[in-house]
Parts: C-alpha cells; sequence; structure tokens
C-alpha cells in the first residue's frame, strides 16, 4: 500500500465535492460554531481548504493545518485571510489552551499516529473546547462497490481508518468527556452498467483508496469491471457511504 501523495493530487481534488458536496458536514461544523460560540477554530488535514473557507464570519479566528503544502497553496488562493499552517496533525505548533473547537473531517486516518493526534488536541484546546471527528467506518459500513473490485482496497481501509469503537476508547483514554457519535451525513448511489465507467470516484486520483494502488493493480480493478459489465450489463454498482461525527470535551479547568 503506497501512502497518497496529496501534493501530486491537489490540482484535482475539489472534483469530487461537484459530485458530493457534503452539505450536512458543511452545516454540522457552522452549527458547532454557532451553538457554542466558538472563535478560535482550527481544522486539522484542511486540504484544500474546503470546510474551513466556507467558515466566512469575520469574528472568527480560523486556522487550516495540513501536510501538502501544494494542498494549502489552493486554500490560500481561494481565500487570502485564512491562517494555514504546513505541519504534521500529530505535532500541532500551537501553545497550549488555545483552540475552543478543533475538527477534522474524512482525514483522521492519513494522520500516523491517531492516539498522538488525540493528545495533541487536547493540549491545544482551552477547557470545555471540542474536537469533532468526520469520517466513515469501513469496520461497519462496507457497500462499495470500489471493494469488490479493487484488490487490497478494503483490507488496507480497515488498516487505516480507525473504528467509531475505537475513536471512543482512545478519547476516554486521553481523559475527554462528554464523548457522543451520530450520524451526519448518508450517500448513496446505484450505477448500472457502463454507468459506472462515468464514477468520477472511479478516477485514479479522486480517493485515496485508488490513488493508494499502484498504476498495475489500479489498472486490474478496470479490467474486472468491465469484464463484469461484459457477463451482466445490468449488473448493479452501489456506493452506500455514512459519514459519522464523533465529538468530544476537554475537561473544563476548575
Amino acid at each position: 500500500m503506497q501512502k497518497t501523495d496529496y501534493n501530486e493530487i491537489a490540482a484535482s481534488y475539489n472534483r469530487r465535492y461537484k459530485v458530493n458536496y457534503l452539505v450536512n458536514i458543511e452545516n454540522e461544523i457552522k452549527n458547532l460554531i454557532a451553538s457554542n460560540n466558538y472563535k478560535n477554530i482550527l481544522e486539522a488535514g484542511c486540504g484544500t481548504g474546503k470546510w474551513i473557507n466556507a467558515l466566512d464570519n469575520n469574528n472568527l479566528s480560523v486556522f487550516g493545518l495540513d501536510y501538502s503544502f501544494e494542498m494549502l497553496k489552493i486554500s490560500k488562493t481561494n481565500k487570502s485571510k485564512l491562517n494555514l499552517v504546513n505541519a504534521d496533525a500529530v505535532y500541532i505548533p500551537f501553545k497550549d489552551n488555545f483552540f475552543d473547537l478543533i475538527f477534522c473531517v474524512n482525514a483522521i486516518h492519513h494522520f500516523p499516529d491517531k492516539e498522538k493526534f488525540i493528545s495533541e488536541s487536547k493540549r491545544t484546546l482551552i477547557g470545555n473546547g471540542m474536537l469533532a471527528i468526520f469520517g466513515v467506518d469501513p469496520h461497519i459500513d462496507k457497500e462499495w462497490y470500489v471493494y469488490n473490485y479493487f484488490d487490497s482496497v478494503y483490507e488496507n481501509d480497515l488498516k487505516r481508518f480507525p473504528s467509531l469503537d475505537y475513536l471512543k476508547v482512545i478519547l476516554n483514554k486521553a481523559g475527554y468527556e462528554e464523548i457522543e457519535t451520530k450520524v451526519i451525513e448518508k450517500i448513496y448511489s446505484k450505477r448500472i452498467g457502463t454507468e459506472v465507467l462515468n464514477d468520477p470516484f472511479l478516477g485514479k486520483q479522486q480517493s485515496s483508496q485508488l490513488a493508494n494502488l499502484s498504476d498495475e493493480e489500479y489498472e486490474r480493478g478496470i479490467t474486472k469491471i468491465k469484464n463484469q459489465i461484459k457477463q451482466n450489463s445490468e449488473t448493479v454498482f452501489k456506493t452506500s457511504v455514512i459519514f459519522y461525527l464523533t465529538s468530544a470535551r476537554k475537561t473544563k479547568e476548575k
């Protein structure tokens, strides 16, 4: 399994949001900020800045952190007022007790040490501050046709993505309170036969699952799909993805 090179795919990354904008995730982030009156906010693994660019309230102090410099360059182009940092999420380069909210969207599986990220988030959050982790859990949701046609993709996702149960365990271990998980967004599509070949997420650079494959592995998967269509032109290719929010609060300082 290769590691996704986001510097390489940065230019095409935002195409995914033309297909699935994930508006419920955006609304939930805005709701967390408004309902808790958060001011200092960090997105860990902000990528091209889709989520922090949506936070256009001038009263907010918004920071974005990402390991990929090319992704950050696109974020800066989109909105120059953003405070962007090129760094690893497991070493958050900010002082203690600084942020009201730290969130990440479909990114924690890229962090090499999940527990260290949880610990660093707690260190840099104020008392009663919140950590909000948005993501999927292939351990319980695995109805994605890509898993059926590309060798080792599902097995690799089980290794990369922390399960919801594991997130709760490491949050509890780190001393967080009010740990909760809820469904935020459901994505469902059904493509028949050759329709699947028009799926943008079938492109090699449109998901880390496929980007992590070698060119030979990727082409073998495409060939399997095409051969299946030859055998049965009415083959159904389903995608059913659920995005969850796991949230937790740092203990309020007394």
